[in-house]
């Protein structure tokens, strides 16, 4: 199945919605607060297959410097060491920012009282291929952001010593509220693969550390559906901002060639970038499907096929920090895309995402469940 455009995933979504739910007719909308009121529920979820997005009430989420909202406001055309900040408040899978467009603000539209969304913004916290400072910590308004700047897949494991027991003091009841736990990790992976560090993002190494992070959350988080998010290809970025005067250069290139060590080396490196990138969604698919059939109640893990066309991107979808980072203008293209994942069915899940300007969000009606 191949769709050209996300207004085509859009379309194929709804007919989807309507293949399963003959009654109900699906609505898009620019703004997630024009989307109607859910009516309460009479019963609480009888499992994880039966969670509509107002049962959720907390929100976390894992990952690298995309997660983080590294540099996303830009800078003034120079290299700017001031622009290197977290804009975590607005991170699209997680920020809580009032006027934010993100993933948790709108399930915040449906489950008012949600927790964990991380706030404003703060200079950089960095890790290094997995190693991270042994100087850094977490901030109050990071809250339940435990993405790290930097991060690898070997580096979920630290995350989840500080995400664990943050969400057992932020749960108003944490044994019965329902919690989604979003997962984003890959890009540091693929520009490592050309350094010395190469062989702790190998797909197996990678698959090993995702897993273990999953299975960690599932044994000590009750009540939680695992978001697996797919890995996009990052050598796209390399063409897409080669001698372009929007992009901060540095030695007369751009700034991005020394964040990726795979930018500065072969055309083959970056098709072996892509591989590792292919090859990490399809061990995500394996870690999901090993969940399937598990007749688990009080967790569940879906995964959401990541494959954004960067390529094709305007180049204001780029940090002008660096152009490497998404902008902002990014984040809140990404969130519309992510939430919508959540309610898209799995046999209408799109192969390929290229970019739509006018990307509409999904209102949930009260017969959606996020989709495992």
């Amino acid at each position: 199945m191949h769709f050209l455009s996300s207004l085509t995933i859009l379309a194929s979504t709804f007919i989807g919605f309507q293949l399963f739910n003959p009654s109900v007719t699906a609505v898009n909308v620019t703004s997630i607060n024009d989307c109607p009121a859910l009516p309460a529920r009479e019963s609480r979820p009888v499992d994880a297959t039966d969670v509509r997005i107002d049962d959720i009430k907390v929100i976390a989420a894992l990952g690298d410097s995309i997660m983080a909202g590294f540099g996303m406001m830009g800078s003034s055309g120079s290299v700017d060491l001031g622009a290197f900040r977290e804009y975590r408040g607005q991170s699209y899978g997680i920020g809580g920012d009032r006027d934010a467009q993100t993933m948790a603000t709108f399930t915040k539209k449906f489950s008012p009282d949600l927790v964990g969304p991380s706030l404003g913004d703060r200079s950089a916290s960095l890790c290094l291929t997995g190693w991270c400072s042994p100087t850094f910590t977490y901030k109050t308004n990071d809250k339940l952001n435990g993405a790290v700047s930097g991060s690898i897949a070997k580096s979920l494991d630290n995350q989840l010593d500080y995400i664990i027991p943050k969400i057992k003091s932020l749960a108003s009841d944490f044994d019965n509220d329902w919690k989604l736990i979003n997962i984003q990790i890959g890009s540091n992976d693929q520009c490592a693969s050309c350094g010395k560090n190469a062989d702790d993002v190998t797909s197996d190494k990678y698959a090993g550390y995702v897993s273990k992070a999953v299975e960690r959350i599932v044994k000590n988080v009750p009540n939680v559906i695992v978001n697996l998010m797919g890995v996009f290809r990052v050598s796209p970025v390399y063409d897409l901002t080669s001698g372009q005067r929007y992009c901060p250069s540095y030695l007369g290139q751009p700034l991005n060639r020394l964040l990726c060590s795979c930018f500065k080396s072969t055309s083959e490196a970056r098709k072996e970038m892509d591989a590792l990138s292919d090859s990490y969604n399809n061990e995500l698919i394996k870690i999901y499907q090993s969940y399937q059939g598990k007749n688990a109640t009080s967790y569940a893990v879906t995964y959401q096929p990541n494959n954004i066309q960067v390529g094709g991107f305007p180049l204001e979808m780029m940090s002008t920090s660096d152009c490497f980072h998404p902008s902002l203008m990014s984040h809140q293209w990404i969130s519309k895309i992510a939430w919508n994942a959540l309610f898209t069915p799995r046999d209408y899940k799109p192969d390929v995402i290229n970019y739509d300007k006018g990307q509409q969000i999904y209102c949930p009606t009260a017969t959606d469940r996020i989709v495992i």
